[in-house]
């Protein structure tokens, strides 16, 4: 499977460990898995439903494609998400877990 890293644009081939975290993740209908990108070490959001295709992840369109990120208020190391689990709607911060 095939990974693009929102960080340095790298796109990898995921390792077979990471392969069997997406493979189980697809098939319990996860929405969001994190991966560590092996060019510059960053943490990478993955939904794996867009995995399917077999094709380099694409980021989802900006209503603002120049606004930055927002880092957690919390650790200032992650940046926080919008998450729709299916039952609950919240943003929440991949690093450290904070949820607002």
């Amino acid at each position: 499977m095939k990974v693009r890293c929102p960080h340095c644009q790298k796109t990898f081939e995921a390792d077979q460990q990471q392969e069997a975290l997406l493979t189980y993740a697809i098939g319990k209908g996860q929405r969001l898995v994190m991966l560590d990108c092996p060019a510059c070490y960053w943490n990478v959001p993955i939904n794996p439903g867009h995995l399917l295709s077999y094709e380099a992840q694409k980021d989802e369109p900006s209503e603002n494609p120049n606004a930055e990120p927002v880092k957690c208020p919390e650790c200032a190391e992650g940046i926080m998400c919008y998450v729709e689990d299916g039952k609950e709607k919240f943003w929440g911060c991949g690093e450290c877990g904070y949820v607002k």
